[in-house]
């Protein structure tokens, strides 16, 4: 595995036998909009809880007995394990299972799987974070890796676009990001409501507003299936390298080590080789519908 593109990958927590979830105690739910709320979970057991480790881009298995199990990226500081962020929206039974339950209810992890953003690849880089809507809690981590690192990198801009800005996630962590002056963000939304005075229009209108020095650039994209299209085509048309564009998908993903079949996406596996990926590896699948 490219050690640039997948760290240092920790081991699942489960050990050899990653078919079983580890209990986990819900400690704090947040409301983030209408239909999605953030969940702090701490593993029961005290050992597995120093033990565990995650990369930023990787995700857990979150199972709700009874009911099943959906892979949820990990949303909180890759620095401190002691509790685990997921950013959950309700699109389906097991979230709607999940967001049926409070304080301080039990559900099961399994995890980390999957391969995350190049950590080591972005040093001495400008950094170009572009997030639609939930797709910035997978990269929230980056965020807080980035203002923990922040003398190995070079320029870091996040670009982020919701509906509304009732829509946003973490809508006070932008804020304060981006009042530190450690990273450039900028937010837009497709309909101003409220007192909204930033920018309309999607996310990748607020390119404009940047200059992208391709030489030196690394772009870091999570969103809906459109925006991973779209914005990966526009830094590609500004001349930045297909293998310094990565795009974290989602598809299905069942098992969290390939052997289920259901993400696979042509001849990978999104559970296993992703779900961030170089955009020269998937560009030949990357805008087939069927696939």
């Amino acid at each position: 595995m490219d050690q640039s593109v997948a760290e240092r990958r920790p081991e699942p927590i489960c050990g050899m036998n990653t078919w079983m979830p580890v209990p986990a105690r819900i400690l704090d739910v947040r409301e983030e909009n209408f239909n999605t709320r953030t969940y702090t979970l701490q593993f029961v057991d005290e050992e597995i809880r120093r033990m565990y480790r995650f990369t930023p881009g990787q995700f857990n298995m979150v199972y709700v007995p009874g009911v099943g199990e959906a892979a949820i990226s990990i949303s909180s500081d890759p620095g401190s394990t002691e509790t685990l962020d997921h950013t959950i929206r309700l699109v389906g039974s097991v979230t709607r299972a999940i967001q049926r339950l409070d304080t301080p209810a039990l559900v099961g992890l399994r995890g980390p799987f999957g391969r995350g953003w190049p950590l080591s690849a972005m040093e001495g880089k400008d950094v170009v974070i572009v997030a639609g809507g939930i797709g910035l809690a997978p990269l929230r981590p980056v965020v807080y890796w980035l203002l923990h690192n922040r003398d190995l990198y070079r320029r870091v801009v996040l670009l982020y676009g919701c509906r509304t800005p009732e829509d946003r996630v973490f809508a006070e962590e932008l804020e304060a990001w981006d009042a530190r002056g450690k990273i450039h963000v900028l937010v837009t939304v497709d309909n101003a409501t409220g007192s909204w005075t930033g920018p309309v229009g999607v996310v990748t209108s607020l390119l404009r507003r940047i200059k992208v020095n391709a030489e030196r650039t690394i772009v870091l994209v999570c969103g809906p299936k459109v925006l991973n299209h779209v914005a990966a085509w526009n830094f590609l048309q500004l001349h930045v390298p297909p293998d310094r564009v990565y795009v974290s998908l989602e598809r299905n993903m069942n098992c969290g080590f390939g052997r289920c079949g259901h993400c696979q996406y042509g001849g990978k596996f999104m559970c296993r080789d992703g779900p961030v990926f170089r955009f020269s590896e998937v560009a030949d699948v990357f805008g087939k519908e069927e696939v």
